[in-house]
């Protein structure tokens, strides 16, 4: 029974490189990668209005086993967001009160769970961005099985450690950092254009029109 640790990346990004995706929207981010990179939708925030950005910390859990979580904690650094794959088991929790107050220690940006948590109205009042598929009042396992910093699927995406992580009320995004570049450049011409169909549509314009939809044909 052991938890491993892979090998976590030496540089990570500074405030000067998250600064630019400070206003991007998740759905901003998936639209930029022909909509691919979402998070399953069950995997929801525990309170409107969260706003996360960060670089993921990956985490690979058995079903309701905790340890590998805590280990990760006590890795985790200023603006990581954990990325927690529980194989999507909603019997036991992984997360609880106690472990969010450790996470705000130690600056996590945020934490996502593909799994289940607990003490839910302790975590709200935290304020940390959190974002779960299931709420059990169930506690965890110890079964010392699982890896820290390796790959995961987390809600049917491939997220890596170093990966940047978009969440909001719409839910989670993941933007390989590989392709960071290129995705915020679509993203800010995105922006861009959205705020064109804004204008006109605030001036009159139908936006089927702006769009240049093909016109409707009537029924047979």
């Amino acid at each position: 029974m052991t938890v491993y640790l892979h090998a976590l990346p030496k540089r990570r990004l500074g405030s000067k490189a998250l600064a630019p995706w400070a206003h991007i929207r998740s759905t901003i981010a998936t639209d930029a990668m022909n909509k691919a990179n979402a998070l399953d939708a069950a995997i929801r925030p525990v309170r409107d209005g969260y706003e996360m950005l960060g670089q993921a910390l990956t985490v690979r859990a058995m079903a309701g086993d905790i340890t590998p979580l805590l280990h990760a904690l006590s890795l985790a650094r200023p603006g990581d967001v954990l990325v927690v794959d529980a194989g999507g088991y909603a019997q036991n929790a992984v997360l609880g009160g106690n472990m969010t107050n450790e996470a705000m220690r130690q600056g996590v940006a945020g934490l996502v769970i593909d799994g289940a948590i607990r003490d839910v109205a302790e975590i709200r009042a935290h304020g940390i961005p959190t974002f779960t598929r299931a709420v059990t009042p169930a506690g965890p396992n110890f079964s010392q099985i699982g890896d820290v910093g390796g790959p995961v699927s987390c809600g049917g995406v491939q997220v890596k450690t170093g990966d940047l992580v978009i969440g909001d009320d719409d839910g989670i995004v993941i933007v390989p950092r590989g392709r960071m570049a290129a995705v915020l450049e679509t993203c800010q011409a995105t922006l861009e254009a959205e705020a064109e169909w804004e204008r006109r549509i605030s001036a009159g314009e139908v936006f089927s029109d702006i769009l240049d939809l093909a016109p409707m044909e009537p029924a047979p």
